[in-house]
């Protein structure tokens, strides 16, 4: 029976060990991911971290002061937003806080466009809202304690089951 404890707690440390290993070792998309691994990825990041598959190490609630330490000046820079292009992100920041913090961030990576709106509702269920509009049609997932994601796709209107623009990841809040 000992034999058969330990054996069980041995699978179980190194599915988790292993487990762990694959979710960050690479905070960057690569040629070899899949959708639905893409869609995992984007909803643990977003639980666990507040962050987004490109901008790793960098949260939501950080400082772009400790972004542009570590990545250098943004390539493009506004009073709201950083913009990292070779990073594919984008950071939206307080500018009225001395630290700059980090209030969403926008990820737009060209192997999003591989999502599609029905994979995205198959394996993460319904959302809280969708709505379409500018063009655009916004889908939106929420936990109201950790994170809040909108998922932004081309127009629904053009195409039933449209692909993934961007999305942006930002903390929930309690009136959303």
């Amino acid at each position: 029976m000992n034999r058969f404890i330990r054996s069980v707690t041995f699978l179980m440390l190194a599915f988790l060990i292993f487990s762990g290993q694959a979710a960050f070792a690479s905070s960057s998309l690569t040629s070899q991911s899949t959708p639905d691994l893409l869609i995992r990825q984007i909803m643990g990041l977003a639980y666990e971290s507040q962050q987004t598959i490109n901008s790793g190490p960098f949260s939501v609630g950080d400082s772009l002061k400790k972004v542009e330490k570590a990545w250098g000046a943004p390539e493009d820079l506004s009073t709201v937003a950083a913009n990292y292009w070779s990073h594919n992100i984008r950071f939206l920041y307080d500018g009225s806080t001395g630290r700059k913090t980090i209030t969403a961030i926008d990820d737009f990576d060209p192997q999003l466009q591989t999502i599609h709106l029905s994979m995205l509702k198959g394996l993460v269920g319904e959302p809280v809202s969708e709505v379409e509009q500018e063009g655009m049609y916004y889908v939106t997932y929420i936990d109201y304690a950790n994170y809040k994601v909108v998922f932004v796709f081309e127009s629904a209107w053009i195409n039933p089951d449209p692909r993934l623009n961007m999305y942006t990841v930002e903390f929930a809040s309690d009136n959303n």
